[in-house]
């Protein structure tokens, strides 16, 4: 992926991909099954919650991710403290 994952650029994603409002649970369940592509939990969680195969979620994160999202500056600054 090019843009680094996160529950921020996956509600952007989302919003974009839809047309509308994003929920906390829409957004969590995109960003927990794109980190974790082997669990086959993560699959089911993504497909029972928004209806999306994991190929199809990865395709729309990478087309749709904002290249920058405010939590990059408190990753760098808590690697860098």
């Amino acid at each position: 992926m090019h843009q680094p994952l996160c529950r921020h650029r996956a509600e952007k994603v989302l919003e974009v991909y839809w047309q509308r409002p994003v929920s906390l649970k829409e957004s969590t369940t995109l960003v927990t099954a794109l980190m974790n592509p082997m669990a086959a939990a993560s699959h089911q969680f993504l497909m029972k919650n928004i209806g999306m195969h994991l190929e199809q979620a990865r395709a729309i994160y990478e087309v749709h991710a904002p290249e920058t999202c405010h939590c990059d500056e408190a990753v760098s600054n808590d690697l860098a403290a």
